[in-house]
């Protein structure tokens, strides 16, 4: 998205997408909306099933509508463009279901004033915020605890009415001495900060941030903060199961990542890597999420503050800081539990002694094998002699952090949508989507699944940086997904397929298998087996779509947040 001038809120328009026909209230809140121009279309497919349309609602033909279909998705995202370039300003765009919002995903792509959601009730508080003046990249990219678009100030939530006293000095931290000290966490969240070795700029920074700063107030007896990683969306989801379905407590992720990230996941606060080096935004962090904690889940061993480092040039990922900000939060009396993703803590030679399919210490993999190898060896160095609880993201880490407890991926309720049964076609449709192909042997399904395509037994999609919001509806297009044939891990992606009514196929050692109670649907494949069993599936469809469709319950005991949300306050003594 590039940077765009501000353009007076009188210019926004607002458009509904949809393939069906929208009823008449949704229609009059549409017209209501705070925008200059207000259109509800609806797509209307043409007798010959090829050509479409885009009608506005109150023109549609009285009647049933045709099934809108993946092939009109080109066809929709033309006629899309052509209305958006009508427009003389910012367009917020409701596409509200699978087709229109593949369709909006290409438009995207071109348009840099287009801000797309996935509700109308999402497209109205967007159309608000643009109506007090903010731009569509404001909106999109916002700065830092940004207080024009806070929740509170939208009028969206709850008053900042709660305050932390920020003091400043000039002098420079003792040997072991953090520049930055929360106050404990029966206190009012009161900050001292020493800015003696920081930059000139970075002093004068933190100094404006001197005296009593306003913030919203937790109300819950139990204030979980969660950070940085938010690998997968996965901190963010966390927390917002624990908003739901945890009495008395609340949450809230931070995600810090690569400010050259090619995918975005959804976050509570939500910064890069160089924002966030930036000392005058930790203190703001501090502030905002930290003050009010009672407890803190730090993910992948990174700091959330990095109280020892008041550099500019301080990393993100150093898991020597994450500890430095360990004890510091524990001394305030903070409850403080750690928590890893995988490649972070899953060492390679010990990997390679649990599964024979394992991709690491083979020449292709040399240099990655090398890396993972320094990288885990500081993040176990860094929580060796940690004595509290910690928790891990996928079932198989626990052969890899001993003591650890699983807390199961939560993937979100579009993802429980109800759709077709898989498998019902002749020539099912085989997706493999990695996030990273040597750690999920692409090298030996890629092969397998082209032939199969080649020889008309499936149709293979091969899918990559999918941004968060499309994976529901791509999973959704889909009847078998392989995840990965030698890593031995169920990811949040096979969480996601098997919620759709997906049928996952995936290497899992007996181990870990036993580890997810109820059993896991998920069909067992290696590279040395993965043709075999797609052809198995193939040609006993009936049978794999029925262990498909086991795959929703399954998802339900374990991923949609139920579960989780048990084991984080149950980690924390809640």
């Amino acid at each position: 998205m590039t940077d765009v001038p501000s353009r007076p809120a009188d210019r926004v328009w607002l458009l509904h997408l949809s393939s069906s026909l929208p009823d008449a209230g949704t229609v009059a809140r549409i017209h209501a909306a705070p925008a200059q121009h207000t259109l509800a279309l609806t797509v209307v497919v043409a007798p010959d099933d090829e050509h479409i349309a885009l009608v506005p609602a109150e023109k549609v033909p009285a009647g049933s509508l045709a099934t809108v279909a993946r092939r009109h998705v080109e066809q929709i995202a033309e006629m899309l463009l052509a209305r958006l370039a009508e427009a003389p300003g910012p367009v917020v765009l409701a596409a509200v279901d699978r087709m229109t919002q593949l369709a909006a995903w290409q438009a995207l792509n071109v348009h840099d004033d287009l801000i797309a959601t996935n509700s109308l009730d999402s497209a109205i508080r967007v159309a608000r915020l643009l109506e007090r003046g903010e731009t569509p990249d404001r909106v999109l990219h916002p700065p830092p605890f940004d207080v024009s678009l806070s929740v509170a100030d939208a009028g969206l939530g709850p008053a900042a009415s709660a305050v932390s006293t920020v003091t400043v000095s000039g002098r420079t931290p003792a040997v072991g001495e953090p520049w930055l000290a929360l106050g404990d966490r029966d206190e009012r969240g009161d900050l001292d900060v020493r800015t003696g070795s920081m930059s000139r700029r970075g002093a004068k920074a933190v100094a404006s941030l001197a005296g009593t700063r306003r913030r919203v107030p937790a109300t819950a007896e139990r204030r979980l903060v969660i950070g940085p990683a938010n690998y997968a969306g996965q901190g963010y989801e966390w927390a917002r199961s624990v908003r739901e379905h945890a009495s008395g407590w609340t949450a809230r992720n931070v995600h810090v990542a690569p400010a050259s990230s090619r995918l975005a996941f959804q976050a509570d606060l939500p910064l890069t890597a160089v924002q966030w080096a930036d000392p005058a935004t930790r203190v703001s962090l501090a502030v905002e999420l930290l003050a009010d904690s009672t407890d803190v889940l730090i993910e992948a061993m990174r700091p959330l503050l990095a109280v020892a480092d008041a550099s500019e040039s301080v990393s993100a990922w150093d898991p020597r800081r994450g500890r430095e900000d360990v004890e510091a939060l524990r001394a305030t009396g903070r409850r403080v539990a750690l928590l890893f993703h995988g490649s972070e803590v899953r060492r390679p030679a010990h990997h390679l002694r649990l599964t024979p399919w394992s991709p690491f210490y083979r020449r292709e993999n040399e240099d990655l094998t090398a890396q993972l190898e320094q990288v885990t060896e500081r993040v176990h160095e860094a929580f060796m002699d940690f004595d509290g609880p910690i928790l891990v993201s996928t079932p198989d880490l626990v052969d890899h952090v001993p003591n650890a407890v699983w807390l199961p991926g939560v993937v979100g309720p579009a993802s429980f949508a109800p759709t077709r049964p898989a498998l019902t076609e002749s020539r099912p449709v085989v997706a493999h989507a990695p996030s990273n192909s040597a750690l999920k042997g692409s090298e030996c399904i890629d092969p397998v699944l082209r032939d199969l395509h080649r020889r008309k037994l499936i149709r293979y999609r091969r899918l990559h940086d999918l941004p968060s919001m499309m994976i529901p509806s791509m999973v959704a297009e889909v009847d078998v997904l392989v995840d990965q044939v030698v890593m031995g891990n169920p990811g949040v992606l096979a969480g996601q397929a098997m919620a759709a009514g997906r049928l996952v196929v995936a290497h899992l050692p007996e181990g870990v298998r036993r580890r997810m109670k109820p059993r896991s649907p998920i069909v067992e494949a290696t590279p040395a087996t993965l043709e075999d069993i797609m052809v198995s599936v193939v040609e006993n469809r009936e049978h794999y779509s029925r262990l498909a469709a086991c795959g929703t319950e399954f998802a339900r005991t374990h991923h949609d947040g139920r579960m989780s949300a048990r084991v984080l306050t149950e980690a924390f003594g809640g």
